[in-house]
């Protein structure tokens, strides 16, 4: 039995990102050449705010490591106490996506950033859920250099939730989470499956990133609001 946890920065690296992102379109006058569009404001290597930007940003990824670890230690807790006995922990992997860090690609020192993805350097074990009600998979890298040592962190969206909202309903939901234990709220309508693109799809299209120890199927399921 596997526990499998997705939780990141609880929003607080989303309010450090726009702080410097303000900071750089501050900068943006001072710039040479004119950017096509505000949004596309920068900052160097060369500025304070840049070192600063980067501190807290890995401030933000640790932040949200030890909030997974807290959390997964109340859940395996939980376990033990459900099934009346402690829970053995056999293996752990701690996987990052949507995360930033300084690596060597193709014989350059550079910044990294994995959007929707998650490191994939050889024999680097890694987690790539599908949705709440298909497969998730626990995988090794396989160190692929063209794809900068990286692999999908899961299956993304084919609808937004807005369009998810209007496009399925509750009895839809129902119906493909059969089997299993869920909350049966109108509030996870946009997470069907269906809203997803097909994970064995997304697996078979990273079969030269990664290779597949394990598919995971879902006993319970639990979401928060």
């Amino acid at each position: 039995m596997w526990v499998f946890l997705h939780s990141g920065s609880r929003g607080v690296g989303n309010r450090i990102a726009r702080h410097f992102i303000d900071k750089a379109k501050q900068r943006i006058p001072a710039r040479p050449g004119a950017l096509p569009h505000r949004d596309l404001a920068y900052l160097t290597d060369d500025d304070a705010a840049f070192h600063d930007y980067l501190a807290h940003l890995h401030w933000a990824q640790e932040f949200a490591r030890l909030n997974r670890e807290v959390m997964k230690d109340r859940v395996i807790d939980q376990l033990g106490r459900f099934m009346g006995e402690d829970a053995e922990r056999v293996e752990e992997v701690n996987a990052h996506h949507n995360y930033t860090a300084r690596e060597e690609h193709l014989g350059r020192q550079v910044l990294i950033s994995r959007k929707g993805a998650i490191d994939a350097h050889a024999g680097v074990p890694g987690l790539i859920p599908g949705s709440m009600g298909t497969a998730s998979y626990v995988v090794t890298g396989k160190g692929n250099a063209m794809a900068l040592h990286s692999a999908p962190h899961g299956a993304g969206r084919a609808y937004s939730r807005t369009r998810a909202r209007k496009t399925f309903t509750q009895d839809d939901l129902r119906a493909r989470m059969r089997g299993i234990e869920y909350r049966d709220l109108p509030d996870f309508v946009d997470e069907i499956p269906d809203a997803y693109k097909d994970i064995d799809v997304v697996m078979a299209d990273a079969a030269d990133l990664v290779s597949v120890r394990h598919v995971l199927h879902q006993i319970v399921n639990v979401k928060g609001q």
